[in-house]
């Protein structure tokens, strides 16, 4: 995994958690008192949602595998390193 990929992941996600933060400030709303009522449902679609997005990875992954795409993509010379 490259720096660039890591540095780009997490400057989306520090966009994301300062967009929602903003929303919540901005309407008011009283977020923690409703994740206090509900948080077996908060929990439930915490885990739900990351193990649905980890098997679409996966699944992803796999299917790059079976295609032989990864063995093509390993092929492909990197233009940013010179032969010496």
């Amino acid at each position: 995994m490259s720096r660039g990929f890591m540095f780009k992941t997490i400057l989306i996600y520090e966009a994301l958690a300062f967009l929602g933060w903003n929303i919540m400030v901005r309407t008011e709303a009283d977020y923690e008192q409703w994740i206090f009522d509900n948080i077996h449902a908060v929990i439930y679609i915490t885990l739900s949602s990351t193990m649905l997005f980890v098997t679409v990875v996966y699944v992803i992954k796999w299917s790059l595998d079976q295609l032989g795409i990864t063995r093509r993509l390993r092929t492909i010379k990197d233009p940013r390193q010179t032969d010496k």
